[in-house]
């Protein structure tokens, strides 16, 4: 008897855990001007799903790009943060409410599909960029074998788990680089996240840019997301 309580207690328990998990997804298809008010009143990701050339046409400021039609979406959409507002569009809205529909399964807990998608919002005026995107350049592939050499080879390791087209990670690029020219006795190391699928795995990074802070061979620090170059030296010194 007292085993069936405890069963029955168990069940209760993940029934409801269960339930907060589907209620803490958040989906919405909203016009351009909440769309506009949203991005500016919470901290998230603008992600813009058109192909570069539409991008490159004109494009909502500090939006992330991934082409909706390229072979490796998927794979580029799982290393966006999932715990964060994600605020999705692309040309008209067709695009975008079949990449949301895809989020939804992926697990994103907070996503805005812009109605109407860059049309809507270019109807009522809001700020439009136009620079064009920069060229992808080809980085190095990082063995597991060769990262573990550099983590137990060096007594502090900075490593910048990132990629190319998350904007993010290009606004931490630079704040990395003044910390590795300015402390000569910690090994930074950049890792793309897009090619680097076994250390990606290794290390379960979730979400991009991940900096991870190793000391004698051991994780000592993880943080997920924009990050002061104050904090990061704290953690290596």
């Amino acid at each position: 008897m007292i085993k069936k309580i405890k069963f029955i207690i168990a069940s209760l328990m993940l029934i409801s855990c269960t339930s907060v998990d589907i209620k803490a997804q958040v989906i919405h298809n909203v016009n351009a001007a909440e769309f506009y008010k949203l991005m500016n009143s919470v901290e998230g990701i603008v992600l813009d799903v058109r192909t570069i050339d539409e991008v490159n046409e004109g494009h909502i400021k500090d939006a992330t790009n991934l082409d909706f039609y390229a072979s490796d979406f998927t794979d580029k959409l799982n290393l966006i943060r999932k715990d964060v507002p994600i605020f999705v569009y692309c040309r008209s809205g067709g695009r975008s409410a079949k990449v949301v529909a895809e989020m939804k399964d992926l697990g994103f807990q907070k996503v805005y599909n812009l109605l109407g998608g860059f049309g809507s919002w270019k109807s009522e005026e809001f700020n439009v960029v136009s620079e064009k995107q920069m060229k992808v350049v080809k980085q190095k592939l990082v063995s597991t074998i060769e990262f573990s050499d550099i983590i137990e080879s060096n007594d502090v390791v900075l490593v910048d788990f990132s990629t190319q087209w998350c904007v993010p990670c290009k606004k931490m690029k630079p704040i990395i680089e003044e910390i590795k020219n300015e402390n000569k006795d910690v090994k930074v190391v950049f890792i793309d996240a897009d090619i680097n699928k076994e250390l990606i795995k290794k290390y379960k990074i979730r979400g991009v840019p991940v900096f991870i802070v190793f000391k004698n061979g051991k994780e000592i620090f993880r943080h997920v997301g924009l990050l002061s170059k104050i904090e990061i030296i704290n953690k290596i010194k």
